[in-house]
């Protein structure tokens, strides 16, 4: 930790960055792990053919964010360190190719973000749905 106190203003910014969207990334895995047990043990056997299909998609939907994921986190951790090694003065980049990289990882990480939500409001949507149609049912 000592030696990131050598990186440039721009560089530490970045390397802050990086460590935060590597947090969120392993929250998002959490959060991804408890929806598809959601959706896989107490939704996937809906009479409703027509919601059997809408879970199905979501858990597709919730696997294809789980791959996009991991590609991310493969690139974030190479750039946590190219950083690390640069504080060191260990790295033959420069910074332009450091700066690229970063400036990539950030629209990777919102468009996941972003497809994410999406998701999850749609599995929102759908729990809603099942909730107030039992209601109903019950009443």
């Amino acid at each position: 930790m000592e030696t990131l106190i050598k990186l440039s203003a721009r560089s530490l910014e970045y390397y802050i960055n990086a460590k935060r969207w590597n947090a969120d990334l392993e929250f998002y895995k959490d959060e991804i792990d408890f929806l598809n047990k959601l959706l896989k043990e107490k939704f996937s056997h809906l009479t409703n053919t027509k919601r059997s299909i809408v879970v199905i998609h979501l858990i597709d939907k919730l696997a294809e964010v789980v791959n996009e994921k991991h590609q991310v986190k493969e690139l974030l951790d190479n750039q946590l360190k190219d950083l690390e090694l640069l504080a060191e003065d260990l790295l033959i980049e420069n910074k332009e190719t450091i700066a690229g990289k970063q400036a990539h990882l950030e629209y990777l990480i919102r468009d996941l973000v972003n497809e994410y939500r999406e998701i999850k409001k749609s599995i929102f949507v759908l729990l809603d749905q099942i909730l107030t149609e039992d209601r109903l049912i019950v009443n």
